[in-house]
């Protein structure tokens, strides 16, 4: 009998919903999950010539992805073709013999398990705790850092016109090591802040004094050191994974599985549960790793394929952590302000994208490059620019394009698919022969110079994306000597997929304050 067939990952939000449209009408069908049979993205490719999860296949008619098969299947709710949309599943594709072409064949055998991580190195990286007894225990990082988060003092302390934020004199942070570790003595308790301190775990606050009991120097955990560069909750010390495009598979394939947690049938999340998970805060421990990828180094197609992959985990990531911007002025702050270390290059959305993957070009309504002259960061930066980052990127907008896994062995032609796929959709490239009129999406305006060098050379520029009779119409459209063809921008839908978030506030995750206040108060 005749089957639906879905292609889809595991932690993909839009195939979640898309199954849950079908769940509900109690239509059945197959799941040909990439995550497990990732041999079959070769013909999940061949078939529909798209990159994006989910594909879906009515026997062996193409629909398209999780918009088209919605839509479709709410056009069956209102046809009332049939007394149920399962009724008419079975009518018309049911009733009609199993699809032949072998691409859409289940795969029989066992799932691929994916490649594990190189092992931490516990030994080492473990912190070895006083018990209260005269005797030890170790403990992760992570589980000592999110312990001393819980119970070490926090505030703002005012010194010489600063406010060092979220920090404890050294008298306190001795007082709460003692009561917390139930140490005999302050002299223990010093002892033991002084591991931490060669731990990286805490510091002085300007890296310039020793851990000691005293009023006179301020100490802060090395969670709270950095809070616009949201891969620090920890200096990582642990072993690297050599292979920094795996690394970031893993890190989303982790992240993903928490989205998915927190993820309902209709593709909406909840931001804030996730942020609260358990697992979460084992990711956030996880993407320290960053710090320590040799991002310098690499050729420019893996710098290419990574650079994609980690700035769209860190949206994500950002989402979860510090929050949502709603406004325009918080939008503009989140992108040239929250941050990565990533090698030991601190770059924030705005120099990731604009600087590294732009070949330092001037971002959108910015004055000044990304990277100055004497910046050391100018040696990130690719030599050339590739348009087509502009549909792989994804700053969690609706109306950005759909998140995708990139390789620096296929880059040229995964970029090749998002293009096409982007502008196949009539809110990101629509043509009307008859008005010459040419409706393309804000991206388009925003990153001009990265297409066409004016705005009259981009019609011809996005039939190179197209395929068709639209692309055959565009054609048409720029060989005419007659009349010009006017763009307009569409509407760029700021909306996200949040359910339940966090507003972003810059205000919280800035740094040390200058004050005139802090000038008399300490």
């Amino acid at each position: 009998m005749g089957r639906i067939t879905i292609f889809s990952l595991t932690e993909c939000p839009h195939c979640k919903r898309t199954k849950g449209a079908l769940a509900n009408r109690n239509i059945p069908y197959v799941d040909i999950n990439l995550s497990y049979y990732p041999s079959k993205r070769n013909d999940m490719l061949a078939l529909s010539d798209r990159l994006t999860v989910p594909q879906v296949f009515f026997n062996e008619t193409h629909i398209g992805g999780a918009e088209d098969t919605i839509k479709l299947l709410e056009r069956w709710d209102a046809e009332k073709k049939y007394d149920t949309a399962a009724a008419r599943y079975i009518k018309e594709i049911a009733s009609v013999a199993d699809p032949t072409d072998p691409r859409l064949e289940v795969p029989t055998g066992p799932p691929v398990q994916e490649a594990p991580p190189p092992p931490r190195n516990h030994d080492e990286d473990d912190i070895p705790v006083p018990n209260g007894d005269a005797t030890t225990k170790k403990m992760t990082v992570l589980a000592l850092t999110k312990l001393l988060m819980e119970r070490m003092p926090k505030v703002d302390l005012p010194y010489r016109g600063t406010f060092y934020k979220n920090s404890f004199r050294g008298s306190m942070g001795t007082a709460a090591l003692k009561e917390i570790f139930k140490l005999k003595d302050n002299e223990e308790a010093v002892a033991f802040g002084k591991l931490l301190q060669k731990r990286q775990i805490l510091d002085h606050v300007t890296a310039d004094h020793r851990f000691d009991d005293t009023d006179q120097y301020y100490f802060r955990l090395q969670a709270y050191a950095t809070p616009n560069i949201i891969n620090s909750l920890r200096i990582w010390t642990d072993r690297v994974d050599p292979n920094p495009e795996a690394l970031v598979v893993r890190l989303k394939s982790m992240l993903g599985k928490v989205e998915s947690k927190y993820t309902d049938s209709k593709g909406n999340m909840d931001y804030l549960a996730a942020s609260k998970d358990e697992q979460f805060d084992v990711f956030d421990e996880a993407i320290c790793e960053i710090q320590k990828v040799e991002f310098a180094r690499m050729e420019d197609n893996q710098k290419l394929a990574f650079g994609i992959n980690l700035y769209n985990l860190m949206i994500k990531h950002a989402f979860i952590k510090v929050g949502i911007p709603t406004k325009n002025i918080q939008r503009a702050s989140f992108f040239d302000t929250v941050s990565y270390n990533i090698g030991g290059d601190v770059l924030s959305f705005s120099e990731l994208e604009n600087g590294v993957l732009r070949a330092n070009s001037r971002a959108p309504y910015h004055l000044g490059l990304p990277f100055p002259t004497g910046d050391r960061r100018r040696r990130l930066a690719l030599d050339r620019v590739d348009c087509r980052i502009h549909f792989a990127l994804n700053c969690g907008a609706k109306s950005c394009p759909p998140v995708k896994k990139f390789s620096s062995q296929a880059i040229d032609e995964e970029l090749r698919i998002v293009a096409q796929a982007f502008c196949e959709q009539e809110e990101n490239v629509g043509v009307d022969e008859e008005k010459q009129e040419l409706y393309l999406s804000t991206i388009f305006h925003w990153y001009q110079p990265d297409f066409a060098e004016s705005k009259a050379g981009l019609a011809e520029k996005v039939v190179g994306f197209l395929r068709g009779e639209k692309k055959a119409a565009l054609q048409w459209m720029v060989s005419r000597n007659d009349k010009k063809i006017k763009i307009q921008y569409n509407h760029y839908d700021w909306g996200t997929n949040a359910k339940e978030s966090k507003i972003y506030a810059g205000s919280e995750i800035r740094g040390d304050e200058k004050s005139v206040k802090a000038l008399f108060n300490f």
